[in-house]
């Protein structure tokens, strides 16, 4: 081990609270008091020489006010269209040869596509004069935040530009016409550059303590959090997300919100790792009149859940479900079980104004129980549900969704999607629901005896509102037939008048249901 590596190993021993979660110093520290932690974020203990600096000027410049001067402002302007650029300048102190750095930013509204960082290599301006017409330029290498979520920290590693002591500029820049904010050194949640870059605390291991009590403790810092399981979990992913990604972990057990829930937004690249979707269950119980997803997220991205079940009990609400993923993308959801929700077990969800959604995985998940839909792709293009088996649900197996006329984005199709591999058997609605959208592919499915709580529904159904695409939808190897004495599934196959060309390829079988196999009220319907 280098002398650096021992250093960045030697931690401080304060015990920091945060939101109910308790840090607790690792054993080898000693010598501290307690303090209080300013900051929104999860509160841990740092290196010993790691050095947290903020700013020592800021300023945001605007190319459609090339004159006009940001520099005592509260929040940091960032667009591209009218080019808006921010400034920061940090005096950087206590470096070694090889420094290490990572910049925190408090994004305040969200962007699908982030913040980007780069270097300025002129430091003499000043955050009372600068403006559009003086300001420095900016070049060199990018670093990108990827997409973020409102009110939220963002961490961005940018080691390559901080080369020694002395003075550092960084510009904040965006390609996205959609400008975001971020808080100012006049804010309450400053822009902080951390050097050197503390080490990755990856795995968290969550652990029940007593009834109402949890812990999530790091072997490789000896960080640990202790509180409720809200305060803790939080906490612990907040702390990984700032450092770039990483792992909690569930042993065997229930691990239960009581009636609160897990709520996070802009969290990028950690996993949630159970002991088995058999053996790990996390829970909670709430019919109050708002969303208590246990999962209640907003723009995540390549985050993965695995392994573990989810029981989100309570009144039906039909928008409070299990695992929710508001404008998530590039996640993956395998082997989860979800044995209770008051709405749908997984959603993916790209409605609402710069939502995007896409590049999802669901596979090999089980879901029952749920009293709306057991997966739900809404306004959501590129994501895939495969090998999964829903029974006992009260909305479809599967949907495919639009966005409601009324949505921010009104009649925002989904598209490109798979929905392959699945059984599906006593959906309250339809096994499978294509409502809008292009190109979307059900192949290889096996639906069984739908419509048990809304009749007049179908195995598949492909169907649409007037005036919103559907169209090129592929529906090939799927069994969808009703094997119940009293049959309750109308078609095998029904496309309704306003979906075009769709394909009905080989391999069905779509008899017997309780009225007959196939209704095709669609335009131009290829059956091979």
């Amino acid at each position: 081990m280098t002398t650096r590596s021992r250093s960045l190993l030697r931690l401080v021993a304060p015990m920091l609270v945060l939101a109910g979660a308790a840090v607790t110093p690792p054993t080898a520290a000693h010598g501290s008091q307690p303090q209080p932690h300013a900051t929104t974020a999860a509160a841990v203990a740092r290196a010993t020489d790691a050095v947290t600096l903020n700013p020592v000027a800021d300023a945001w410049v605007d190319a459609s006010r090339p004159t006009a001067n940001a520099g005592r402002a509260t929040s940091l302007r960032v667009d591209a269209v009218p080019r808006q650029v921010a400034y920061l300048r940090f005096d950087v102190t206590g470096v070694d040869s090889d420094p290490t750095a990572v910049l925190r930013l408090y994004v305040e509204t969200a962007s699908s596509t982030g913040v980007d960082i780069q270097p300025v290599t002129d430091n003499t301006w000043d955050e009372n004069t600068i403006t559009d017409a003086n300001a420095p330029p900016v070049g060199g290498p990018t670093f990108r935040s990827g997409p973020v979520g409102a009110d939220t920290w963002v961490s961005v590693n940018i080691s390559a530009l901080v080369t020694g002591n002395g003075p550092v500029t960084l510009a904040l820049t965006t390609t996205n016409d959609t400008g975001l904010r971020v808080t100012s050194r006049d804010g309450v949640n400053k822009p902080q550059l951390i050097t050197p870059s503390p080490p990755n605390p990856s795995p968290y291991v969550v652990t029940r303590v007593d009834a109402v009590t949890y812990r999530a403790a790091s072997d490789v810092t000896g960080e640990a959090y202790t509180g409720s399981l809200k305060t803790v979990l939080e906490s612990a992913v907040v702390e990984l997300n700032r450092l770039g990604g990483g792992t909690v972990r569930f042993g065997a057990g229930t691990f239960d919100f009581g009636a609160e829930y897990m709520k996070l937004a802009g969290i990028r690249r950690v996993t949630f790792l159970g002991a088995g979707m058999y053996d790990t269950l996390i829970r909670n119980d709430n019919s109050s009149a708002g969303d208590t997803e246990p999962f209640n997220t907003k723009g995540w991205d390549g985050v993965i859940v695995r392994d573990l079940a989810v029981s989100a009990e309570g009144a039906f609400r039909s928008t409070s479900d299990a695992l929710d993923f508001d404008d998530g993308n590039n996640m993956v959801v395998e082997r989860v079980r979800v044995t209770a929700s008051r709405g749908r077990g997984i959603v993916f969800d790209g409605k609402n104004q710069s939502w995007v959604s896409m590049g999802n995985v669901v596979r090999d998940c089980v879901i029952s129980g749920a009293q709306s839909d057991g997966v739900e792709l809404l306004a959501t293009s590129g994501d895939t549900v495969t090998g999964c088996t829903i029974t006992d649900v009260g909305g479809h197996g599967i949907q495919v969704n639009r966005a409601s006329s009324t949505a921010d984005q009104p009649n925002k199709t989904a598209d490109h999607n798979v929905i392959s591999g699945n059984v599906i058997d006593q959906a309250g609605q339809d096994g499978v629901n294509v409502n809008g959208g292009t190109d979307n592919r059900v192949v290889d499915n096996h639906i069984t005896n739908s419509a048990n709580v809304t009749p007049n529904r179908d195995g598949i159904r492909v169907t649409t509102a007037t005036g919103v695409t559907c169209a090129d939808t592929l529906i090939s190897g799927d069994v969808a037939v009703d094997d119940q004495t009293l049959k309750t599934q109308r078609y095998g196959l029904y496309i309704t008048e306003g979906c075009d060309a769709t394909i009905v390829g080989p391999g069905n079988t779509f008899a017997p249901n309780r009225v007959s196999a196939v209704r095709d009220a669609g335009a131009g319907t290829v059956f091979r």
